[in-house]
């Protein structure tokens, strides 16, 4: 009797697992590069600046599987303990962009009047500008380095996510429940935080996860051009960048970041889009 409830809890999970493909193999993938991150030194077989010239320039072998550098350090070594910082860029530009983007989400389409109107044009002004401008002209006002870099994005990144959320709150705005509590006397920023925010948390996850892997992209294409981190921090986009020097006698250098760059972002992509199937109630399973 004991076996039907067993089997059948297992037939659930393999079908959720199935259905939600999107969502475990990118959470898969983020947890491979969440361990590289927190135990990159354990896992690296090499320091990440630990030089040898005697093995520059050599290609993938059993000794380095990615090859080596001119100073001959070990690429593996470098692109998985520069995993931690690339990581960490991502995540805490989107953070920092997600409560500056909600907050301004909110007050345009939640209060009315000026204020509302005034934080209105300026996410209308400042979607005008692509994202890669916008953080170019800014890493290049603030000084290359980790905080000019995670400030860049932030500030890059948060008119979008202002633009969603307040289509979501204006939505909610007209909802029932919202008039019932307003009737009963409720204060609006009590309404803000119990009704209106916990009912467009759904979009905000969704939105931020696919952030995200615009974010690693933007980030390492600001260290690529030399507004990110600074060697010799192993930061995957700096390293693409010295790799390019080398491009015809050792392209193994830009292959390796490269590689690292396109799995980080595909799994954020797939995470975000499983997110999305599993949480919006609007998509058909």
């Amino acid at each position: 009797m004991k076996a039907q409830p067993i089997i059948a809890r297992a037939a659930f999970s393999a079908r959720w697992l199935r259905q939600n493909l999107y969502l475990t193999s990118g959470a898969a993938i983020l947890l491979v590069f969440l361990a590289a991150a927190v135990f990159g030194e354990q896992i690296a077989p090499y320091g990440a600046n630990k030089q040898n010239l005697l093995s520059a320039l050599e290609g993938p072998s059993s000794a380095h599987w990615l090859g080596t550098d001119p100073l001959g350090r070990d690429l593996f070594s470098r692109v998985v303990i520069g995993t931690r910082h690339t990581l960490s860029v991502a995540v805490m530009a989107v953070s920092l962009s997600c409560c500056l983007g909600v907050l301004l989400g909110l007050i345009a389409g939640f209060v009315r009047g000026p204020l509302a109107t005034a934080v209105d044009a300026i996410v209308d002004v400042a979607l005008t500008i692509p994202n890669m401008i916008l953080a170019i002209s800014i890493a290049a006002v603030m000084g290359a380095g980790l905080t000019g870099l995670i400030m860049a994005i932030s500030i890059s990144f948060t008119p979008p996510i202002a633009r969603i959320v307040r289509g979501r709150v204006m939505e909610i705005r007209e909802e029932d429940f919202i008039a019932a509590a307003r009737t009963i006397g409720v204060r609006p920023w009590r309404i803000l935080l119990r009704h209106v925010l916990p009912n467009a948390a759904t979009v905000i996850v969704i939105e931020a996860s696919l952030q995200a892997g615009q974010a690693v992209l933007t980030a390492t294409a600001l260290g690529f051009l030399g507004l990110g981190v600074q060697p010799p921090t192993p930061e995957w986009g700096t390293l693409l960048g010295y790799g390019r020097e080398y491009l015809h006698v050792a392209p193994f250098m830009v292959v390796a970041p490269g590689l690292a760059i396109s799995l980080l972002v595909l799994g954020f992509n797939l995470l975000g889009d499983g997110l999305r199937d599993w949480l919006d109630p609007r998509i058909g399973v």
